[in-house]
This record gives C-alpha cells, sequence and structure tokens, in this order.
C-alpha cells in the first residue's frame, strides 16, 4: 500500500487547538503524524504537565491500541496537523502496507518492554524508589522547566523520613535508568517522559 494510498484511508486534518484524544478516553486508534505537532500531556491532582511534543514522523497512541487500555495521557494538536488515524482492526491492514512504520512501530514497543524490564529490577531492589519517584513528580508539577533545583538528596530524605544514604541509593538507581542526575546533592530531571512512565508503572504495579 502507498504513502498516498495511507493518506486516503486514514489520513485525517486538525487545526490547531484540537484535542485528539483525553486521558482516560477508551484507545480505539493509535496516530502517525505526516506534518504538524501534538503535544501530549499527563493530568495528576487536576494540574497537567507536558510530556513530549510530537513532529512529523512519530507516531502516538499506540499504547491503548495494543493492550486495549484508556487513553493514559491526552494528545493535543499545536501546530495544523495531518496524521494517519488507524484504527485497531486496521493496524494489521497499514503495518502491513508500510514497512518503515512498521520497523518504527516495533522497535518504539521494544523499547517501552526494555524500559519496563528496568522499571522492574529498580522496584525489586527497593520500594523506596516508587516514594522518591512521587516526590519528583510533585517538584516538577510546581517547578518551571525540567530541573527542580530546590530537591536535594538531603531535603528528599527529610521529606521521606529515610536516611540520607538510603535516599541516594535509590536516586542511583534512578540515574540508571535513565531519569535523573545528582550534581552536588542537586536533583535534575533529564527525561520527564522517562519519569511520566516510571510513574505509570509504579501505579500500576501496585507499588503506590
Amino acid at each position: 500500500m502507498a504513502n498516498q494510498s495511507l493518506a486516503d484511508k486514514f489520513g485525517v486534518r486538525l487545526k490547531e487547538g484540537t484535542t485528539v484524544f483525553r486521558q482516560g478516553d477508551p484507545g480505539g486508534s493509535m496516530y502517525v503524524i505526516r506534518a504538524g505537532k501534538v503535544r501530549v500531556l499527563k493530568e495528576s491532582h487536576g494540574r497537567k504537565r507536558v510530556v513530549t511534543t510530537l513532529g512529523p514522523g512519530d507516531f502516538f497512541g499506540e499504547m491503548a491500541v495494543v493492550t486495549g487500555q484508556p487513553r493514559s495521557a491526552t494528545a493535543e494538536v499545536v501546530e495544523d496537523a495531518e496524521l494517519l488515524k488507524v484504527p485497531a482492526d486496521k493496524l494489521q491492514e497499514m503495518v502491513s502496507g508500510a514497512g518503515e512504520i512498521a520497523i518504527r512501530l516495533i522497535r518504539h514497543l521494544a523499547e517501552r518492554l526494555e524500559n519496563a524490564n528496568r522499571f522492574i529490577d529498580v522496584l525489586l531492589e527497593d520500594d523506596l524508589t516508587a516514594r522518591v519517584v512521587l516526590e519528583l513528580q510533585e517538584a516538577l508539577q510546581s517547578a518551571d522547566g525540567s530541573a527542580a533545583p530546590d530537591v536535594t538528596d538531603k531535603g528528599l530524605a527529610l521529606k521521606l523520613g529515610v536516611g540520607k544514604n538510603d535516599v541516594r541509593g535509590a536516586l542511583r538507581r534512578l540515574t540508571r535508568v535513565g531519569v535523573l542526575e545528582v550534581s552536588s546533592g542537586f536533583v535534575l530531571i533529564k527525561d520527564e517522559a522517562r519519569l511520566a512512565a516510571f510513574l505509570d508503572f509504579v501505579r500500576n504495579s501496585g507499588e503506590v
């Protein structure tokens, strides 16, 4: 199936400001961006936080289609967009006609699985890590930008009522999976999307 045929079959055009889907909605379709930009947001305790902004060639909404679970985030168009909207029952047809998309989708799902395995390893080592992740997420919700300069290993230890060395151990584990880095005691978030994914994983696993 040629790209034009894909566009004819699944193509949609959405204006800036359009909500593609909301967190908690049923996941009936996945999307591939042909042009424009889409912002992905997570909502928690009444606050929204931008997870990532996607552009041409990126896809989103695939996990809800694959797992059958509700949408885990909200997607909004931030620049007039041309999308391929692929219903779950047509996914095989789209993949079989677009080898490049199929390969990228497989790689993306494999990366998510690898991240999940890493998260499992971290949680098996110490459940304090889950509590640290929650504290970092709360700090990010009130901070401007990806760094939360008021978060320190000492401050986390006091807030959680544990030893500083225990907190440092949890932070080392989160550093190992690419979530953050620690400099002179200050905690800097390197990858908000991965932190959000870790938090989702922790909640779904029943750790919090």
